[in-house]
């Protein structure tokens, strides 16, 4: 406060060509001495009704003045505090309300101004001790400003030289020159500041534009996006039950082919084992042969033994090598037989030989009964195992069926696979087929060795089924063809399917892209609206603060309309609505009083109001105007004292 005070000071003896003021430590120690001697004799300078007070406190001045080895003057206003008529017209105090810096300093500047330009009451003693002229020249002098517990501020000015110290140690004052350069260079940031916003607006509604085209290639990603992913879910769906069914039916046919396999495995150990039976039998035959030449009288138990060798010789599929065998071991045998016919000595051990013979054959017979009986019991058990087998494929066939069904929906690849798997198990079926029929045309060989006349029609039997036999083979190649087309199918199927999944990678991408445009806009829109809060604060500062300086000016209106500030100027151009008054630029700038508040105001309402009364003769009554609110500035009034070498 002192510092604003002294730079006041020092441009107005600037002015005149006066020595210039300091403030160090001794001249704040000085004043604070002042005011707190002030404040403990509960000194009241201006007193309860403004004419009734102590004016200054000489005795207090003069004691702190020896104290501190120096001389001093004081200028002493009213300031903070203010008075008021009531009814009666007597003047009486105002509370004082909160103040700011800035409510004070702007108080002291008023009462600088007023001891300036309105002291000719007081003989311009207050004007003259700011300036420093004549009998108020202390030459080198120090100051130290403050306000006591009433609200009067105390000017003290004191004598600074070497010896008193009040010269030491001086504060560095302020610049005129270098506030006006901070005003402007302030001024220059805020005018930068304002184009730094205005571009920032620009750039936000570039970045608004950006990130409106950002949201809505997002959007359209996001859609994409979830498009994909949801066709890629139902394609996943699709595929991992058609591999569900693929291995279940994979598993099925697996276990199928292990029974077929065993069937097969027990089929043929029927089948080796008869073979031997079979050979036996032959060898009986052969023995029979034999005895028959020696022995007409065998002749019939022999044919009987061959028919029933013919009958087990239907289930032996190796027939015909085996008939031409036998048919050299006949040759031989007849030769013997000649032999023996040339040899009667022999007969009877041909005879003996026939006997074993014969009984050889009983045995083989039975052997061939028994066998035939384990035959037709392996031949039971193949018909069931080919049932259930069937039965198999016929499940199989179904769950191929529906894995055709469930890959229906993945591509049309998997159908073709489906339905080249279902030709295969048919195909393998045609070829169970020709080789059962081939089984069944080798079975009757046994009786076309007896029945010549069939043979050829046996063989052409025989040779359509190994024709039929290649052409199943063909069709299982051609299956195999298919399936392998199928599988190629599916390949490129699968590579279709990566192929979606880098679309959707790429998808990703350009959506993680425009994200970060996103957060980039929303940082861009974030920082605007803190600028655009920061902005609007400022002006709800800035009107909250004009509204309070406002309610605290009074003004007055006179008979005429006219408006008076408390100096008692008439403000043209001023309005009132209300209680509220506004400038020119309807600029809320005061508060409208019931009475007014200075001595000045009061006497421009009377002059003015004084215009418009009718001229009766008589004088204006005091109590015709209403209380005005004053001011406490003693030395407007001709209260604010001089010092001690000031006289009242």
């Amino acid at each position: 406060m002192s510092l604003f005070v002294a730079d006041l000071i020092n441009q107005i003896r600037q002015q005149f060509g006066t020595q210039k003021t300091i403030i160090t430590p001794k001249s704040l120690e000085y004043a604070n001495k002042i005011v707190a001697g002030y404040n403990e004799e509960n000194w009241d300078a201006f007193g309860e009704h403004m004419t009734d007070g102590k004016s200054h406190d000489d005795n207090l001045i003069d004691k702190v003045d020896n104290n501190m080895h120096t001389s001093g003057l004081e200028n002493l206003g009213g300031s903070l505090q203010a008075w008021t008529w009531d009814d009666d017209g007597n003047l009486y105090k105002l509370p004082i309300e909160k103040q700011t810096m800035d409510s004070m300093k702007n108080s002291i500047y008023e009462t600088i101004l007023a001891m300036m330009f309105d002291d000719a009451y007081s003989g311009w003693g207050h004007a003259q001790t700011f300036i420093g002229y004549g009998v108020y020249n202390l030459g080198k002098t120090s100051v130290g400003v403050d306000f006591d517990k009433f609200g009067y501020s105390h000017f003290e000015l004191a004598s600074a030289y070497n010896q008193n110290g009040f010269d030491s140690n001086p504060y560095t004052l302020p610049s005129t020159s270098e506030l006006t350069s901070q005003l402007n260079q302030a001024k220059s940031d805020l005018e930068k500041s304002k184009a730094n916003l205005a571009q920032t607006n620009n750039d936000l509604s570039e970045t608004q534009n950006v990130l409106v085209n950002a949201t809505s290639t997002q959007t359209n990603a996001k859609q994409a996006l979830n498009t994909a992913q949801t066709d890629l879910a139902n394609k996943r769906t699709v595929l991992n039950n058609a591999k569900k069914s693929v291995a279940d039916a994979q598993n099925k046919l697996a276990s199928d082919k292990q029974v077929q396999q065993q069937a097969q495995i027990n089929l043929q150990a029927v089948t080796a084992d008869l073979a031997t039976k079979q050979e036996n039998v032959e060898k009986a035959q052969q023995a029979v042969q034999v005895a028959e030449n020696n022995q007409r009288v065998a002749q019939d138990e022999v044919t009987v033994a061959t028919n029933n060798v013919n009958q087990a010789q239907q289930a032996v599929q190796t027939a015909q090598d085996n008939l031409n065998q036998t048919q050299n071991d006949l040759n031989k045998l007849n030769q013997q037989l000649a032999e023996l016919q040339q040899a009667p000595e022999l007969l009877v051990q041909a005879k003996q030989q026939l006997a074993d013979a014969q009984s050889n054959l009983q045995t083989a017979n039975d052997n061939l009964v028994a066998k035939k009986n384990e035959l037709n019991k392996a031949t039971a058990d193949l018909a069931d195992l080919k049932t259930q087998l069937a039965t198999n494929q016929e499940n199989l066939t179904k769950a191929l069926a529906n894995l055709a069904q469930a890959k229906s929906g993945l591509d049309q690849a998997n159908k073709d696979l489906a339905s080249s798997k279902e030709k295969l198990v048919s195909k393998q079926t045609s070829l169970a087929s020709a080789k059962s029929a081939l089984a069944e045309a080798q079975a009757k060989l046994t009786e076309l060795q007896q029945a010549p006349q069939t043979l050829a029609k046996a063989k052409e039997t025989l040779d359509q089924a190994n024709k039929n036999l290649e052409i199943a083979k063909e069709n299982v190649e051609k299956a195999q063809q298919a399936y392998d087309e199928a599988k190629s199918n599916n390949d490129v199927a699968q590579k279709d399917l990566e192929d979606a999944k880098n679309s959707l990678a790429q998808v990703q991408e350009k959506q993680s892209q425009a994200q970060s445009a996103y957060d980039k806009a929303m940082k861009a829109y974030n920082d605007y609206l803190k600028a655009q809060q920061a902005v609007k604060d400022a002006e709800e500062k800035a009107k909250a603060q004009a509204q309070a300086k406002a309610e605290h000016t009074y003004f007055a209106q006179t008979a005429n309309g006219k408006v008076v500030d408390e100096k008692g100027h008439i403000m043209v151009g001023y309005s009132v609505k209300g209680n509220q008054v506004f400038d020119a630029q309807s600029k809320l700038v005061g508060t409208l009083a019931q009475t007014s508040t200075t001595r000045r105001m009061v006497n421009t309402v009377k002059q003015e109001n004084a215009k418009t009364l009718p001229q009766t003769g008589d004088k204006q009554n005091n109590n015709t105007t209403v209380g005005a609110i004053l001011v406490g500035l003693g030395s407007l009034l001709g209260l604010g004292a001089l010092g001690k070498r000031k006289e009242d």
